[in-house]
């Protein structure tokens, strides 16, 4: 019994550890950016050791994915988030506007929408959460088929196209030197894309 404890104790310690040098991480990455980042500094901040640095994380590199990481799950649950309340369609929408609002959040607009590309390259950036968010919004579309009572599902190619235009209106408000102003224009042109979903019938008409 005691080294089950003492087991779950060590589990609970290196939790918060490696909490604590995420939270200090962020806070200085966010701060300095990447390159003038010192680890010296994020270990005394975290208030741990070296060793427990390199412990949980083998370079700085991947303490920034670490941080990275963390940011994306969060975007992640919010695209995931259910209500209902309201409808399908309109869960969806929310979510897809609550995206583009974390823009406004320092360290989604700075780190992982600016700085995590130049560090771990655009590919790893996107691939580290890429099939657990596509499994979030395929489940999305296959409800809101059933919703508007189609008796085919939505293609499979619907939730990448429609994450890559999550993306890149996140990457154009990022990058603009006004986000605020560019923000309506951002919004209504991805609301013009996701309004495909809410009318698959006239589309194939149309095609």
């Amino acid at each position: 019994m005691s080294d089950k404890h003492e087991n779950s104790g060590r589990v609970r310690d290196a939790v918060r550890t490696r909490a604590a040098l995420l939270d200090a991480a962020q806070e200085i990455f966010l701060r300095d950016g990447y390159a003038a980042a010192a680890t010296e500094e994020i270990v005394v901040q975290a208030g741990v050791t070296r060793g427990a640095l390199y412990h949980h994380f083998a370079n700085k590199r991947e303490l920034f994915r670490g941080v990275i990481e963390r940011i994306q799950l969060a975007a992640e649950e919010t695209l995931g988030t259910y209500n209902p309340e309201i409808t399908q369609w309109e869960g969806l929408t929310r979510a897809v506007l609550a995206t583009l609002d974390s823009v406004y959040d320092q360290a989604t607009r700075r780190l992982l929408l600016i700085e995590a590309p130049a560090v771990l390259g655009w590919t790893e950036v996107r691939e580290t959460h890429r099939s657990s968010t596509i499994s979030r919004i395929e489940r999305s579309l296959r409800a809101i088929a059933r919703e508007n009572g189609e008796s085919t599902q939505a293609s499979p190619v619907m939730a990448h196209l429609l994450l890559a235009a999550i993306e890149e209106a996140m990457l154009y408000l990022a990058h603009s030197d006004d986000p605020v102003r560019d923000r309506p224009e951002v919004e209504a042109q991805l609301m013009r894309l996701l309004d495909v979903l809410r009318r698959p019938a006239a589309v194939r008409d149309i095609a």
